[in-house]
């Protein structure tokens, strides 16, 4: 059974098949970050709070591009591991060219 289900059938206090809430966690709202592109235009350095960070690898690369009949919704993100071997996943909003961490 996986954890992150809001309400799950498992036994409650000896009861088969209560319902039990689980506690969601929100998503981190996308923080801005400045960024520096090698040549082929993925990120090479982050500078965020104060720090600047060099991007280690790119292990993924990817584009959504969806309900362009409401508002447009085009984003490039990477999958980045950080100098420090931290994780990251970044976006451009290729429609106002702004970079997220998420």
């Amino acid at each position: 059974m996986h954890p992150s289900v809001p309400l799950t059938n498992r036994a409650e206090h000896g009861r088969p098949g209560s319902l039990q809430r689980q506690r969601l966690r929100p998503l981190k709202s996308p923080s801005s970050v400045r960024v520096q592109t090698d040549k082929e235009g993925s990120p090479a350095i982050l500078h965020q709070r104060g720090k600047r960070l060099r991007v280690e690898a790119v292990r993924e690369r990817w584009r959504i591009d969806d309900e362009w009949w409401r508002d447009p919704i085009s984003r490039e993100y990477f999958a980045l591991v950080l100098e420090d071997g931290r994780p990251l996943t970044l976006f451009r909003d290729l429609t106002t060219g702004g970079w997220y961490g998420q």
